[in-house]
């Protein structure tokens, strides 16, 4: 699993964080948008995509899950692609397709 932070639009003073990654268990990406936490408390969640199995399978379905709240840069969109490639390879991954096929 990959994750980055991005720093929110302007216009979105009232988040605190906006997450994006690979989850290579689930096969797919994810953004989590965080609202500013309030004194003592974490950060609520706010907006959560790619929590379902293959919710999330393209660049381009990450982007526009991304666009409302802030900037994927093409650096990090490259290093996602990465990220997926990577993760859809590994042990870990064959073996949860087979377990999903299963089931």
């Amino acid at each position: 699993m990959s994750r980055y932070s991005l720093k929110p639009l302007p216009e979105h003073s009232d988040l605190f964080e906006v997450a994006v990654g690979w989850d290579s268990g689930l096969g797919t990406f994810f953004v989590m948008v965080f609202g500013a936490a309030d004194a003592g408390h974490d950060p609520d969640v706010r907006h959560w995509l790619g929590g379902q199995p293959r919710q999330i399978v393209t660049i381009e379905e990450l982007q526009a899950a991304v666009s409302p709240y802030a900037e994927l840069p093409m650096e990090l969109a490259k290093r996602l692609s990465i990220d997926q490639r990577d993760g859809d390879a590994g042990p870990s991954r064959r073996l949860s397709r087979l377990i999903s096929r299963l089931l």
